[in-house]
Order: structure tokens, then C-alpha cells, then sequence
């Protein structure tokens, strides 16, 4: 839980302009997580339409590279970061990276995490179909972008055969289970794909619920409600997503079990607050009970944080951060 990857999409200034840094924001990530002791993935997004054979508009401008390859080139000089960093890409979705630029996405991030957004909604599957007759996860198997080294994110609305193509690769699959409720986007078949043989991490996407406690809790609730079955996933099977897996995914493999060789890495959690008193105390107080205010120590790397202190500033930080922004927005309001 000291690593997060990170979707990175502006890439241009407000006109489509390519910045003088071409990567400027990029690093300007990195910088950032590096000042409050986390790890990073910098996904570097292609995103070059608006959808299925529409060009890219308004804010998205910011984000279009123009083609895959002028993306790839530009990726290409983004400087190695240091061991708590890392470079890594993405597909946004089929309906942002056309059918035939696909394969220059896949080429390019050879080696590295690579993520995509697939099948969130109904709606793009069924574009998708009508566009090319294949569904997004076979037009991505098509391209060779299935495999260990990629992240398919939501993984909501699939068939049997796209299970198939999704656990058979190897793919890894992050389910964002607040941010799938908040937009009342459906739940994905977690454990159909675990059992397929696709990994499972989780992650937060839009940031609906900033609590990863209640992201891995939600994979098992939301689980429960549309078998009518209790007790889908275990504890360890869950944790496992959060940390280990999770940490695979997005190019650590170092991180997120207590071994030796592995980083020194500890999330203390308060066993007797009040959400998590006489509940023993084990991995599963962690998984069921806890959410983030019962952290009270975080190590990374070995060095220690008092976590009530960075909520605290974290929380004043961005409070003042976002005030600012909504004044400078148009009518000043969320």
C-alpha cells in the first residue's frame, strides 16, 4: 500500500501545444511522490480520440499525442527515475487508441507495466462490436497486448470468452469497486477471472473513496451481493491483491509481502479503535473492519511515518490546493 500507479494524461498545454518540456508533467509526478515518500508508476497515456472514429476535443486536446508513434517517441525520453519510480504506459481504452495504433502501444511499452481501461460500460462493448465485430478484450488480444506484464482496469461487463483470453494471458485485472459504484457502472466477475487464472489488485480510479481498506473490503462485498453467497474471498486472497499483486502490477516486484528480500514495507493498524476493537486483531480486522483512520504507522523502505500527522497535512494541503482551483474555475463552484 506505499505504491500507486498513475494515469498520466497531460501531455500538452490548454491549445494542444506540446510543452517545451515535452514531459515536463510527467516529471513533475515523480518529484511529487518522491517529496512524500511513495512509490510511483507513471502510466503514460495514449489517448488519441474521442471515441470510436471521433477526434479529439476541448480539454482531451491536452492529452493527444497526435498518433502512437509521436506518443511512443515522446514516452521514449522520459528519464529512467530512480528505485522508487517507475515509467510505465497505457492504453486509455479501445475507444481512445484506434484498432491500427494499438499494436504501436504494445511495441513500445515491451517490458514495462502496461494498463488499460476495458469494458467499463455496456455502451463499449457494443461500439466496439459494431465497429470492428470483435469485443475490447479480443481487439486487444489481436494486438498482443494480453499478457503478465498488462493491467486490464474495471474488467466489468465481459463474456465467458473474454475471461478466457483475460485469465489464459496471465493479464492482471484492477477492480475499482467505489468508483464502479459511484458511476453506477455494474460489478465485474472477480472471481470468475481469479479462477480463470487473471490476477486481481484494485485500485481507485476516480477517487470516489480515498480508503484502499475499503476498496479490497468492497471486492468481497460487492462479490456476496450478486452471487447471494458470503464469503467469496479470503482475507489473504484479498490482501494479497492490495499489496503483493498490486505491486507486481505496476513493475515492483520487491514490495508488498513481509520476506526477506523483499522492502521493508509495514502498515500498522490500531486494533482497538472503534471500528476495530474485539475483532481479534488478525488479517482479517485489517481486510473487514479497518479503513484508513485506523493506521497509525506507515514504514517504506524502512523509515517510519506517523500517519495521523501526514493525514493532517495531506488534508490541509490539498484543501488549500483545491480552493484555489475552484476560484480560478469557471463560476467558482464544484
Amino acid at each position: 500500500m506505499d505504491g500507486r500507479g498513475e494515469f498520466h494524461y497531460l501531455h500538452h498545454d490548454r491549445d494542444g501545444r506540446r510543452h517545451a518540456e515535452p514531459n515536463v508533467m510527467a516529471e513533475a509526478l515523480i518529484a511529487a511522490a518522491a517529496e512524500v515518500g511513495i512509490r510511483i508508476t507513471v502510466l503514460d497515456t495514449c489517448y488519441l480520440a474521442a471515441g470510436i472514429g471521433e477526434p479529439t476535443a476541448g480539454v482531451q486536446r491536452r492529452f493527444d499525442d497526435g498518433d502512437a508513434q509521436a506518443w511512443a517517441e515522446r514516452v521514449a525520453t522520459l528519464p529512467e527515475p530512480g528505485d522508487r519510480a517507475r515509467i510505465g504506459a497505457a492504453i486509455h481504452s479501445v475507444r481512445a487508441v484506434p484498432r491500427d495504433q494499438l499494436p504501436t502501444v504494445v511495441a513500445a511499452a515491451s517490458g514495462r507495466p502496461l494498463h488499460v481501461h476495458l469494458s467499463e460500460q455496456v455502451a463499449e462493448n457494443e461500439q466496439c462490436l459494431a465497429a470492428h465485430g470483435h469485443s475490447p478484450t479480443a481487439l486487444l488480444e489481436e494486438a498482443g497486448a494480453l499478457g503478465p506484464d498488462t493491467t486490464a482496469v474495471h474488467a466489468t461487463h465481459l463474456s465467458d470468452h473474454d475471461i478466457e483470453l483475460l485469465g489464459s494471458s496471465g493479464t492482471h485485472v484492477c477492480f475499482c469497486p467505489t468508483t464502479e459504484r459511484d458511476l453506477g457502472d455494474g460489478v465485474g466477475p472477480s472471481r470468475a477471472l481469479w479462477a480463470a487464472g487473471a490476477p486481481l489488485t484494485v485500485g481507485s480510479d476516480s477517487h470516489a473513496v480515498i480508503d484502499p481498506f475499503e476498496e479490497i473490503r468492497a471486492v468481497e462485498m460487492d462479490e456476496r451481493l450478486v452471487s447471494g453467497r458470503r464469503g467469496r474471498w479470503t482475507a489473504t486472497e484479498l490482501m494479497e491483491a492490495g499489496a503483493r499483486i498490486g505491486h507486481a502490477s505496476l513493475g515492483f516486484d520487491d514490495a508488498g509481502s513481509i520476506a526477506v528480500g523483499q522492502r521493508a514495507d509495514i502498515v500498522v493498524v490500531d486494533p482497538a479503535s472503534p471500528r476495530t476493537a474485539g475483532t481479534g486483531g488478525g488479517l482479517g480486522t485489517a481486510v473487514f473492519a479497518a479503513t484508513s483512520a485506523d493506521v497509525r504507522e506507515i514504514w517504506a523502505d524502512g523509515v517510519r511515518h506517523e500517519a495521523q500527522t501526514l493525514r493532517e497535512e495531506a488534508g490541509r494541503a490539498l484543501d488549500e490546493v483545491i480552493a484555489k482551483l475552484w476560484e480560478t474555475s469557471e463560476g467558482g463552484q464544484p
